[in-house]
């Protein structure tokens, strides 16, 4: 990142924040009359920094005009007004599927402008933007469809990092597809299988994979557990419980070792044959997880209704409870809930030591994320295990001797 932009109608605090990111090496443009920012060419900038409160054109119409106009890079927001009006801009900027970067509340002193030196650490994996020179829907369909009939979507396996001793405790299978060489984030091509009929298909293809990669895991691991990702849609189909039990049977894989990953829109509308499903899977053994716990509406009352074993908590709360006390509080009440419930309880979006130091002093321990490994392809998992055990131990024998 190289160019920055800055929009604040206040003339001393530009001057300041200009001078400290000069002294960083970087360059700084500032807009003080936020509407000239329409005229006002964006495409060398890398990151714009946008006041809120500013006169005839505030900062949430700033972010619709770079929605509107396709704006590529990273986004922060900053304002000396009340926590929780940052953080709805900073919802309001990842719904409009803009790059979010951070949140800079004034007044604020200059370690806090490392933020904006580094690249946003939760998008390791960018996420979609369109372009001309990128393939349209009905393009990506028909790729697609091709890509299932003959296998050439991928499942890599992201650890699960018990915090406390660092054992891993599974893995999650996550679905990868490149198209001509180009990845295809997941956030794009599932909700494509889903709206054209083809996420029944799909989701053979990542059982199918996922559980014969784990087999060969499973042999060098004493007890491994593994996550696979299932669509709301999934569950309103009555054959997805034989087909996990046919192929647990094909790979030898106890349904003990598999939860299944579900998110909250399962529980949107009431739905007899969803909640049959369900409850049919844990009666054969396998464990249910409620995705991104807290992200959306319905997620209470899933807990209620459902017949779930595990919680797990949404990456946008985990990623902020070092610098959000909103966000702490609402991890340390799931947590509690969780508890008290007697479910598991994952976290995921772990980015850096003091968010796993936050979360283990919630009594939160199983981890997930970018912190302890990227996901990867299964022919690279067991020499991962080997290191990553012989890197804690010394870690741990280390730990002890002071």
């Amino acid at each position: 990142m190289n160019n920055l932009l800055l929009i604040d109608d206040d003339k001393d605090f530009s001057d300041f924040f200009v001078a400290a990111i000069n002294s960083k090496g970087l360059n700084c443009q500032v807009l003080s009359k936020p509407k000239e920012i329409k005229n006002l060419n964006l495409d060398s900038i890398d990151h714009i920094i946008i006041d809120l409160l500013m006169p005839e054109f505030d900062g949430l119409q700033i972010l619709r005009f770079l929605k509107e106009t396709n704006y590529l890079g990273d986004i922060s927001v900053t304002s000396g007004q009340d926590q929780s009006l940052l953080e709805s801009a900073k919802e309001i900027c990842q719904l409009h599927k803009l790059s979010f970067h951070s949140v800079l509340k004034k007044p604020f002193d200059l370690s806090h402008l490392d933020t904006l030196t580094k690249k946003n650490g939760v998008e390791k994996e960018k996420s979609y933007k369109a372009s001309a020179a990128e393939p349209s829907d009905s393009e990506l369909i028909t790729a697609l469809k091709s890509a299932i009939e003959n296998q050439c979507l991928e499942v890599y396996f992201q650890p699960k990092v018990n915090m406390n001793n660092y054992s891993v405790t599974g893995f999650e299978a996550l679905a990868r597809w490149s198209l001509k060489g180009s990845f295809i984030p997941p956030t794009r091509f599932i909700p494509l299988a889903e709206s054209n009929g083809l996420i029944n298909k799909l989701t053979q293809v990542i059982v199918e994979k996922s559980l014969k990669h784990f087999a060969s895991i499973q042999a060098h691991h004493s007890q491994p557990n593994l996550s696979i990702n299932f669509s709301a849609l999934e569950l309103n189909t009555s054959n997805l419980p034989d087909l996990l039990r046919s192929k647990i049977d094909q790979y030898q894989v106890a349904s003990e070792r598999i939860t299944l990953e579900i998110t909250e829109t399962v529980f949107l509308e009431k739905n007899t044959l969803s909640l049959e499903i369900l409850t049919r899977l844990r009666l054969m053994g396998f464990k249910l997880s409620i995705d991104d716990f807290g992200a959306g509406y319905s997620s209470v009352n899933m807990l209620q209704n459902g017949p779930f074993t595990e919680l797990k908590i949404d990456r946008a709360f985990v990623s902020t409870i070092h610098c959000n006390e909103q966000s702490r509080i609402i991890v340390q009440t799931i947590v509690e809930m969780a508890k008290r419930l007697e479910l598991s309880i994952v976290a995921e979006g772990i980015e850096d030591q003091i968010t796993q130091d936050g979360l283990t002093k919630m009594n939160c321990l199983i981890g997930q994320g970018y912190y302890f490994s990227k996901p990867m392809p299964a022919n690279q998992v067991n020499d991962w295990l080997k290191t990553w055990y012989e890197n804690k131990k010394t870690t741990v024998m280390n730990s002890t001797l002071f």
